[in-house]
């Protein structure tokens, strides 16, 4: 037992011995040898020469960043450029169709909440389910969603829609007026003009009384 411990002492003794003492001294012996012959003059060529590679690395890396950041800038101007045309166009069909519908919508506060609008959950439905619920809405009713949709969302498709379905009646402040009050008006239109207003009329609240004066009239 005692000879065996005494075993692994030596080749741990005699381990350390050739890591801590032969190798760095053979390591040593070696490089010695291969440098014995090396001047003043090898070195500094040496060194020049190892400087003149890193700065070519240098250089090349240089010339690599300076290209990619120039196409990175190019992209970025090309970007913008298509942004700031997109804005243009976009805003350009924007003031086209305000200049467009302005005359042909009645004059109407903008509604400050969805709850002041003829559609009941109106912010909740699809622009899809909104064009469908168009139907019927008078040009009052019509003007007050296309101003809260456009001070909102926006969404063309909506607006595109309520834009087909406003008119210029030839009876101002048609949609405030009883039946009585239109039925004094409707004498002094022309037969183009009744046929307008009996459309509209037929499409949204269909009131007797101003149908049936129409017709009246048209008869004659």
């Amino acid at each position: 037992m005692a000879s065996s411990r005494s075993q692994t002492i030596d080749r741990v003794r005699e381990r350390a011995l050739e890591l801590g003492v032969y190798l760095p001294l053979g390591a040593y012996s070696a490089v010695r040898d291969e440098i014995v012959d090396i001047d003043a003059t090898r070195i500094r060529k040496l060194y020049e020469g190892l400087v003149d590679r890193g700065q070519s690395r240098v250089d090349d890396a240089q010339k690599v960043l300076k290209v990619r950041t120039r196409g990175i800038r190019r992209q970025a101007k090309d970007t913008a450029d298509d942004v700031e045309s997109t804005t243009r166009k976009a805003s350009k069909r924007a003031s086209v169709a305000a200049n467009n519908i302005a005359p042909k919508l009645p004059r109407v506060a903008a509604p400050k909440n969805a709850s002041e609008l003829p559609i009941e959950g109106y912010n909740s439905m699809t622009a899809s389910e909104i064009v469908t619920r168009l139907k019927g809405l008078t040009q009052t009713e019509l003007a007050k969603v296309y101003k809260y949709e456009q001070a909102n969302e926006g969404r063309a498709t909506i607006l595109d829609a309520i834009d087909s379905k406003l008119i210029v009646l030839p009876i101002t402040t048609y949609d405030a007026l009883t039946v009585d009050e239109i039925a004094t008006r409707l004498e002094r239109l022309s037969e183009d003009e009744l046929k307008t207003i009996r459309r509209y009329e037929a499409d949204t609240k269909a009131r007797a009384g101003v149908l049936d004066k129409i017709d009246s009239l048209l008869s004659v």
